[in-house]
């Protein structure tokens, strides 16, 4: 099957509030729609409480099963955002870009991240369901300003390491029942988490912006957890990075706002004129967070969709 096209993206080096931006010409694919609302039942199809179903799986790694509906299950892309800050060229010539952008994707379910949830995974599983583990929590966070062309690099991170003496309750077996379903149903192990990059070389003109953006591709899966007593919950949703189709990367160039580079917009895309004389007032290049520094509405004058490769 040959890659699509996605029109949206999901941020890597994510900002605050992601900027939506504009969708390449000819991407149409669409988002998964709405998600369904998981409904749990007794064994006569009685309503009955999703986390009774739940305890129930716990109790041992045979106590349920998952069956996936391949009707509802579908491949789709995110809508495009923003990753990162925006690069503009204040100078009154043109400025070379070389810059590698990554995007990270992860899996979300619908019933409280019984199956996406990484601490079913981690640890060991006694046979009521807890797992033990410690629950020790690092968080690191770092910033740092290479080379101005190459942009600025920031990671953030939470996780939770192994040691003894604490608990959590956790469904392994919920998440152990969607992966033997997915792989019996798609005959590919399920990816919880998928990073993708891509390297772009480009000319920003005087007074111009480059602003990337990604759209993930994903794939839904949707199904019904079967409990040994008969009990069930139908109607849940597991997003998850897609195993067919590729995100892609959108580079989009812009005209810099009125106000942001100090001085006047050349003529034309590379004529120099005289900088001032006052080096407080020269301004070079800058970057700038896409939210600041793109107005709405704004139109790009340069769109290049970009391939992405696994990292």
């Amino acid at each position: 099957m040959s890659p699509r096209r996605p029109r949206a993206l999901l941020p890597a080096l994510a900002l605050a509030a992601p900027l939506m931006l504009l969708a390449p010409p000819a991407a149409a694919e669409e988002g998964p729609g709405e998600t369904p609302v998981p409904r749990a039942l007794t064994a006569d199809g009685r309503p009955a409480e999703v986390d009774d179903v739940l305890k129930h799986c716990r109790t041992s790694r045979s106590a349920c099963t998952f069956r996936i509906d391949p009707k509802l299950s579908r491949e789709y892309v995110t809508t495009v955002r923003s990753l990162g800050n925006a690069v503009i060229n204040c100078t009154q010539s043109d400025m070379a870009v070389e810059r590698t952008v990554t995007l990270k994707t992860g899996t979300t379910d619908n019933i409280g991240g019984e199956i996406s949830g990484t601490i079913t995974a981690e640890g060991t599983v006694a046979a009521s369901g807890q797992v033990t583990a410690n629950l020790a929590n690092e968080t690191s966070m770092e910033h740092k300003t290479p080379q101005l062309d190459k942009g600025p690099t920031s990671s953030n991170g939470n996780k939770t390491t192994v040691s003894g003496g604490a608990t959590a309750s956790g469904s392994l077996t919920a998440r152990l029942a969607f992966e033997a379903a997915f792989k019996a149903t798609y005959s590919k192990s399920w990816t919880v988490e998928h990073t993708e990059e891509t390297a772009y070389k480009s000319t920003v003109h005087a007074h111009d912006m480059l602003v990337f953006g990604a759209n993930a591709a994903m794939r839904r899966v949707v199904g019904s957890l079967f409990a040994t007593t008969g009990q069930r919950i139908v109607g849940i949703a597991v997003d998850s990075p897609s195993m067919v189709t590729s995100s892609s990367f959108i580079a989009q160039t812009y005209a810099a706002p009125a106000g942001v580079c100090g001085g006047t917009r050349p003529q034309g895309n590379t004529a120099p004129t005289p900088a001032p004389d006052d080096d407080s007032k020269r301004v070079s290049a800058a970057e700038v967070p896409a939210t600041r520094a793109l107005p709405p509405g704004a139109e790009p004058k340069h769109i290049a969709v970009l391939p992405a490769a696994a990292s």
